[in-house]
């Protein structure tokens, strides 16, 4: 059981962390200070955890996101770094490659100040998923096709004029049913499942209430698959009310603090999809791409707390199809990536019944949650929103 549990307070603590854009993005992150309300404070890292020497003054919340970052990057785990005896020791250096970590973290900071502050160079971009980095392109080299390459996306016509930013959010708020429908959207109620970072799927409820309220809750199985429910090392609870907000796992109960209580909230369904407008100081028309053979109408933006995100929206439909937040860390701006799909009509909002959670951690999957009842403008006891004991 000891085991068990160990298990899935790491479980836990991979889904609350695992929550930055490119360099073009930069002069909209230089305006956070404008434009960020007040959020519950955090402390800088090292004031939080042992031990810590090249990551000084970054906020406690990022740890977690940037050490699994790399081990992604590199393609390990934890071990290959930290002594792991029943326990991970963090704190203890007796590994050399902790010592090259650091003095690779070092160089990856010392690297920003050739682009203007910004981490364009990374872990990733030598290691590419690879213990050793790649010094030389592999062989034998890929022949360039001399064949026209290109295309306007399905949906529109290689004579179509650019769309702006507004042009785009308007057909979105026309596609899941106009103002009127949204506007009158005050709380949903959800049933259905979700799949865990281990692989197991399991019921799942969650309430929301706008403007800023959110409950879910779920029950992770036993390595064996045995449902645990009752047992509070095994429930997962997430409250978010206002500026405050709290994880209660395994581990007890956390309040979410600096960003992760933004990253938190926007993983609500109803704060995803509904009044885009509010939720973000800019917007900037990007361009079009292509998503699973659809074409796409791309947007730049800037949440209202600072945080650079990727709007992706279906050019034919209007409908958001990928939101990708990036986490602006000392080393690297890491990317968690969030797909709509399954639009169905709910008494005239058009919503999605599955959203898929992609995080940067080579050690656990992609979150997949499948709703099989939404329910609009239902009452929600306030008590929902309560500190978690």
């Amino acid at each position: 059981m000891k085991k068990c549990c160990s298990r899935i307070t790491v479980v836990l603590l991979l889904i609350l962390a695992s929550i930055t854009l490119p360099t073009r993005l930069s002069e909209a992150q230089d305006s956070r200070s404008q434009i960020s309300p007040r959020m519950p404070s955090e402390k800088p890292v090292e004031q939080v955890f042992k031990n810590i020497k090249v990551l000084k003054g970054m906020p406690q919340s990022q740890l977690y996101p940037t050490m699994r970052f790399m081990a992604a990057s590199l393609g390990f785990q934890c071990g290959s770094c930290h002594v792991i005896k029943n326990f991970i020791d963090a704190a203890a250096d007796d590994k050399p490659e902790k010592q090259t970590a650091r003095q690779m973290i070092k160089m990856v900071i010392d690297l920003k100040q050739q682009f203007q502050g910004n981490p364009a160079v990374t872990c990733y971009t030598c290691h590419r998923g690879l213990r050793a980095p790649q010094g030389a392109p592999l062989l034998p080299l890929p022949i360039a096709s001399t064949s026209a390459t290109g295309g306007a996306p399905a949906g529109m016509s290689t004579g179509s004029l650019q769309p702006s930013a507004d042009d785009v959010l308007n057909k979105y708020l026309a596609a899941i049913g106009g103002a009127a429908a949204t506007e009158r959207i005050t709380s949903c109620a959800l049933k259905g499942t979700t799949t865990t970072a281990i692989g197991p799927t399991v019921a799942y409820e969650s309430e929301q209430s706008v403007p800023d309220k959110g409950h879910e809750v779920f029950t992770l199985p036993t390595l064996s698959g045995r449902s645990c429910a009752g047992d509070s090392r095994c429930e997962y609870e997430r409250v978010i009310n206002g500026r405050q907000g709290w994880l209660k796992s395994g581990a007890g109960v956390q309040e979410l603090v600096g960003e992760q209580l933004g990253d938190q909230k926007s993983a609500f369904l109803l704060f995803q999809i509904l009044r885009l407008k509010d939720q973000y100081a800019s917007f900037r028309y990007s361009g079009h791409d292509r998503m699973n053979d659809r074409g796409v109408n791309v947007l730049d933006a800037v949440r209202s707390d600072g945080k650079s995100e990727r709007l992706y929206f279906d050019i034919e439909s209007g409908l958001l199809r990928r939101r990708i937040s990036y986490l602006r860390t000392l080393i690297a701006a890491i990317p968690q990536q969030t797909d709509f799909e399954d639009y169905r009509d709910v008494d005239g909002l058009k919503v999605p019944f599955t959203i898929t959670m992609a995080y940067v951690d080579a050690g656990s999957q992609p979150i997949v949650r499948r709703f099989s009842e939404i329910k609009l403008n239902v009452p929600i006891p306030e008590s929902k929103f309560e500190k978690p004991r």
